[in-house]
């Protein structure tokens, strides 16, 4: 059997549900199926792109992605991406001269530019760029085909997880926001297509493009860096574990055959490279050797008084003051480590599979809530009892690894925060979506390890079971049903989405 078409039900289930069952992996199995996938993945981005408000109380900070990438729009054409001596109002939009993640708000004041330049106005200019941030997660869902396929995943796992992805509702609705969120998780899928490459045999060719993703990812968004840094670790490592250091001897010998082989690939690779290893020495370089940090406090460039105008600088800013006052006087609330793990778990599952915003109430269903992280627990305890059968290549350890790793880097880092401020910044599920098709991959493919074991009319009733609750979690969770039912005020919509959109669906009037 090949890792891409093999049949879901085996021997387990004989007669006519085995022949549904293989019917439904060749199809799962199909470009058809993953092309009509990702067509209604975009089409629901679009249709989010113009039906939130401009701003998106989806992503907190929209506004000020929309204020930076309108700032360089409103630089000449030619004024490179390079800022010096700025104003200090623009302080607002947080500090710009030395920001890391300048390179997506550079890219897209170009589209901005020419947007306005035909007479769109401002709320049309946001729905154009984030019309282009959903063509971007379009890529990365395309990217994260490779990473399944370069993993050895079968084609319908891969796409069943990539559903679980593209459908989840902070997808969509991150994707349809002006933000950096959607182009860094493309890149980071890129980067990760590579890395299991790597895992499982890739040669120094690969390893060079691991270099340039990677360096790709940090200049689109520099707080992944914990995630690359486990992605090229664990995947490194996996391949010592295989060859040792052979894979990766006589390394200017083989560079050269290697342009002689592939002159195209070969220059395209090195001359990518080239420009953003310049951007990340420009950026990271200077910043590691002048500020000793990858993203310089504000206060090392400007003074206390003109980074209060940064409303993240003046809220860490109030909240270190708060704490340490109260632990001076001794009326600081004790941590509580169990109470912090279970709001953790609960905001971090609502807040990825229900719009979330931060300003207007939001409380979605509790039953849905409930059958969901019910449905959630039962597939990783059933996938837990099967790693040792799931578990059997570099591809999948690297899927399984990473995320857990990352998932780890993110509640302590977030436990921190808890501990030091007693504040729960940063708690959201979206920093999770990078790693969700991942870990959603080895939980199916646990899932299915599981159901293979089983037979005759177990085997049935265990298949049906898990397929009606697979489709109820679809219906319930999917973009639309996690947002309408709930976004019943008019704050929520854009003024396309107030005038077009019928009653019966938003529950405001036009």
């Amino acid at each position: 059997m090949s890792l891409t078409h093999e049949p879901l039900a085996g021997y387990e289930v004989r007669g006519r549900g085995a022949r549904l069952l293989d019917r439904a992996n060749s199809l799962l199995s199909s470009r058809a199926a993953f092309g009509a996938v990702l067509v209604v993945f975009l089409l629901t981005g679009f249709f989010f792109a113009v039906t939130l408000h401009v701003p998106s109380s989806a992503a907190p900070d929209e506004i000020r992605h929309i204020g930076n990438v309108l700032f360089y729009a409103a630089r000449p054409w030619t004024a490179g991406p390079f800022l010096h001596d700025v104003d200090a109002s623009t302080l607002k939009l947080g500090e710009v001269t030395r920001f890391p993640a300048y390179l997506y708000y550079y890219l897209m004041s170009f589209p901005a530019r020419a947007a306005s330049g035909i007479g769109l106005s401002e709320e049309h200019v946001v729905m154009v760029l984030r019309c282009i941030d959903v063509l971007a997660a379009g890529a990365g869902l395309c990217a994260l085909r490779a990473v399944f396929r370069n993993a050895g995943i079968p084609a319908s796992i891969g796409l069943v997880a990539t559903i679980v992805t593209a459908f989840t509702g902070r997808s969509v609705w991150m994707a349809a926001t002006v933000s950096y969120d959607a182009p860094s998780m493309a890149s980071f899928f890129l980067f990760a297509a590579v890395a299991v490459s790597v895992a499982r045999g890739g040669g120094l060719r690969a390893l060079g493009w691991l270099v340039v993703t990677a360096m790709l990812v940090l200049m689109l968004k520099y707080s992944n860096a914990p995630l690359v840094l486990a992605g090229a670790f664990f995947a490194l490592l996996f391949r010592y574990r295989t060859d040792g250091f052979s894979w990766i001897r006589h390394p200017i010998r083989r560079a050269v055959n290697g342009f002689r082989e592939r002159p195209a690939r070969s220059t395209a690779l090195v001359v990518i490279g080239a420009v953003l290893f310049a951007l990340v020495l420009e950026r990271f370089g200077v910043n590691l050797l002048v500020y000793r940090a990858l993203n310089p406090d504000c206060t090392e460039l400007h003074s206390r008084a003109s980074c209060m105008q940064f409303d993240i600088f003046r809220r860490n800013y109030n909240a270190t003051r708060i704490h340490d006052l109260a632990a001076a006087d001794g009326s600081l609330e004790p941590f509580h480590p169990l109470g912090f793990l279970v709001t953790w778990a609960t905001t971090y599952f609502r807040s990825l599979f229900f719009f979330w915003g931060p300003t207007l109430p939001w409380r979605p269903n509790l039953g849905v809530v409930l059958f969901g992280a019910t449905a959630v627990i039962a597939a990783v305890v059933v996938a837990a009892t099967q790693l040792r059968r799931v578990l059997r290549s570099a591809g999948t350890w690297w899927l399984a690894i990473v995320p857990l790793a990352y998932t780890v880097a993110v509640l302590c880092f977030n436990a921190a925060t808890a501990v030091n401020l007693r504040q729960e910044y940063a708690f959201s599920g979206r920093y999770l979506l990078p790693v969700l098709p991942m870990a959603a991959a080895v939980i199916l493919l646990g899932v299915r390890s599981w159901l293979r074991q089983l037979h005759g009319r177990v085997a049935a009733i265990a298949w049906t079971v898990v397929i009606v609750v697979g489709v109820a979690l679809f219906v319930l969770y999917n973009p639309i049903s996690a947002f309408f039912p709930y976004a019943d005020s008019s704050a929520w919509y854009s003024g396309w989405a107030r005038a077009t959109l019928p009653r019966w669906l938003t529950g405001v009037e036009g």
